[in-house]
């Protein structure tokens, strides 16, 4: 029986007693169960739970109440409950100048109560070292780590679980009626300061933070929440699930839910080199960084050499480029950089022929870096190779720290920093030899909105239905996207059943028109353009259109689409004729090779064979393929924007867009042929 099934058996009045707990290592996985690793079933709601146990809990009740929350807790709902004791408000009490918690205010209630309440169901085999899934009711992301104590009553080693590296979670995993309930030792207490305040303090960074200071960088930091954005709740349906502003969908063969966001966030994530990084590498000051960054930029951009070593603060300026190259505009906790999900990474496979792996544009203009999960564990940037019998890797990259290494609480109101084990740049080497590659960019990373706004990495549980709901986005509200006013686009859940890589796939519906800026290219040459279908061909729910695609290079918006050949029929399958493929499924390697050749002279490709779905690789299937856009002369300092526009009058024709990829000559047309992972 699957896990969530035991649950739902459980909250509808059984009674049972399972084992729960996992200490993560950077692979996520427990040896030892521990005492307060078990759940059991009451029948109370969280509300009861507390109430039941008024001694242990007291202060934490007056909080929810004075919140007006304490009603929810009574309620239907899936709820995770962190649930700090009396005990854990002491301290907290402290900090805050009073000795009773009738002497906050109204507002510090507030924070506690939405702080602790989580609107999702979070049991502990659903967690990864990293962020939690999803958000509390302060629209803000904790932090979920383990680590190891000495047992004073045994002297052996016992795993502890923290939230946001402080609240040691007591008792996890009470399941009740309408949630769960994780109880804690400390009233956990987020910082409300920006990411550069939070890493001011922290002694470890402090040569980084001058860097930061010194090129004004940290002055692109500080935004947090879109102050002019206007939720579009006016003209939206609730969804009665849960009451968010959303639309009514029909995809073909079910109902879901498209949620608007109702805020609009800009947040940060920061790669940070200790002092002792530096130190190893024999930089100690900030002139020592300055002279170090000139060495690197220097040779990377040879044609700015000298012109703007002068001002810090101008974004040509060495160190300018050396800061702003650690910054990613959206934030991004260890397990969300890649899929962490384990079912997701059994169920694709990709790690048989090489490193999981995405690609970032960062704050340095015109820049990209690679982030990288090789099986063996870790999360690198900036890493080529691949560990096999077979191969090896080239660059090693420069490997970022698991919440578990470090000690110190690294989330801020509009963001995270990570530690790194080695310096990291935007160098010739990076540029032309670890980013000669084929750039592999899933839609759901082209906008950081989408991942600022919880869109993407949720996995869809299908014995939980409130997780089946989808982000949806009203044109003007996503950075690098252009939409017509009758487009409809999504960023869907994640399900490891879906036809298409890692579970994740935007739709695109209505009369659309909609276009994407590309991520920019690590060096001057010409390029591919291609893109992942799935087209569904030959089933009920064959739902594609007919798209005409362009490609403009600038901002400019008066400047000319150029239609990248004839529209695009998105329903042919692999053996049609105009593809001219067919079924790989008895084939030679060779025999393989040799028919993916054929289809590119018409244009398509066969997809990948580095993923697969439930139960067959997807170059198995003849409604997988990709389609070549266009090949250009692409430049490393200018913009591209992709754009899609739906050409039949059939506005419940579906655009499944999941991955495109940008491919330089040297790889698709190398010495050495491109592989087919």
């Amino acid at each position: 029986m699957k896990r969530n099934q035991i649950y739902r058996k459980m909250r509808n009045g059984g009674l049972m007693v399972a084992l729960c707990g996992m200490l993560f290592t950077q692979q996520s996985c427990l040896d030892d169960i521990q005492p307060g690793n078990y759940y059991t079933f009451t029948g109370e709601t969280v509300a009861n739970f507390l109430e039941n146990r008024e001694d242990d809990f007291s202060d934490f009740i007056y909080c929810l109440q004075q919140a007006n929350i304490w009603g929810e807790m009574r309620t239907y709902g899936d709820y995770t409950c962190l649930a700090p004791t009396n005990d854990a408000f002491i301290p907290y009490l402290e900090m805050k100048g009073v000795s009773s918690v009738k002497q906050l205010t109204k507002e510090q209630c507030d924070t506690v109560a939405f702080t602790h309440i989580i609107k999702m169901l979070m049991y502990c085999t659903d967690l990864n070292e990293g962020s939690l899934p999803y958000p509390n009711m302060l629209d803000r992301y904790l932090t979920y780590t383990a680590d190891s104590i000495t047992d004073p009553e045994t002297g052996k080693m016992k795993p502890i679980y923290r939230i946001n590296k402080d609240a040691i979670i007591l008792e996890r995993d009470d399941s009740v009626q309408n949630g769960v309930v994780h109880i804690v030792d400390k009233v956990v207490n987020p910082s409300n300061d920006f990411v550069p305040d939070v890493l001011k303090y922290d002694d470890n960074a402090s040569l980084f933070y001058q860097a930061l200071v010194e090129t004004h960088m940290m002055d692109s930091i500080v935004a947090y929440l879109d102050e002019k954005y206007v939720s579009p709740s006016y003209d939206s349906i609730t969804w009665s699930s849960n009451g968010s502003t959303g639309i009514i969908y029909d995809t073909g063969y079910e109902h879901e839910c498209g949620i608007f966001p109702e805020k609009r966030y800009f947040k940060y994530t920061v790669f940070v080199e200790t002092d002792s990084v530096f130190k190893a590498n024999g930089i100690n000051t900030l002139d020592d960084l300055i002279a170090y960054a000139k060495t690197i930029y220097d040779e990377s951009y040879p044609e700015d050499k000298g012109q703007y070593d002068n001002d810090p603060t101008d974004r040509r300026n060495p160190l300018n480029r050396f800061v702003s190259y650690h910054i990613l505009p959206e934030q991004m906790a260890y397990n969300q950089f890649v899929a962490s999900d384990e079912s997701l990474l059994n169920n694709y496979g990709g790690w048989a022929q090489q490193d999981v792996e995405e690609f970032y544009e960062t704050l340095m203009p015109y820049s990209i870096m690679r982030i990288s999960y090789p099986k063996s564990g870790g999360r690198y940037i900036n890493r080529k190779g691949f560990v096999q019998d077979y191969a090896g890797v080239d660059v090693p990259g420069v490997r970022i720290w698991a919440p578990s290494e470090t000690t110190v609480d690294q989330t801020a109101l509009n963001g995270v920093y990570h530690y790194i084990d080695d310096i990291l740049t935007y160098s010739k080497e990076t540029r032309e030899v670890v980013l000669n590659t084929r750039i592999r960019k899933f839609a759901n990373t082209l906008s950081p909105d989408f991942i600022n706004s919880g869109a993407r990495g949720r996995l869809f549980d299908s014995n939980n239905p409130s997780t089946r709901f989808t982000m949806s986005y009203k044109p003007g509200f996503a950075d690098n996207v252009i939409a017509s006013a009758e487009t409809q686009y999504w960023v869907r859940y994640r399900n490891n059943s879906f036809s298409c890589f890692f579970g994740d796939e935007m739709t695109i519906r209505g009369m659309y028109d909609v276009a994407f800026r590309l991520p920019p290219v690590p060096f001057s040459g010409t390029y591919e353009l291609r893109m992942f279908e799935c087209t569904l061909a030959g089933t009920n729910e064959c739902d594609r259109g007919v798209v005409q695609i362009y490609v403009r290079e600038g901002n400019d918006e008066t400047a000319a689409w150029v239609p990248c050949g004839i529209p695009v029929d998105l329903t042919l399958d692999r053996t049609d004729s105009r593809v001219g493929g067919a079924s790989t499924t008895d084939m030679t390697d060779a025999e393989i090779a040799q028919l993916n050749k054929s289809m590119r002279n018409r244009g398509y490709m066969l997809p990948m064979d580095s993923y697969s779905d439930l139960s067959n690789k997807l170059l198995n299937r003849t409604d997988c393929l990709r389609k070549i856009i266009t090949t250009t002369y692409m430049y490393d300092n200018q913009d591209y924007w992709f754009r899609i526009r739906l050409v039949l009058d059939k506005p419940t024709a579906v655009c499944p867009l999941n991955v495109i990829e940008l491919v330089p000559k040297s790889v698709y047309a190398g010495d050495i042929p491109e592989d087919m992972h």
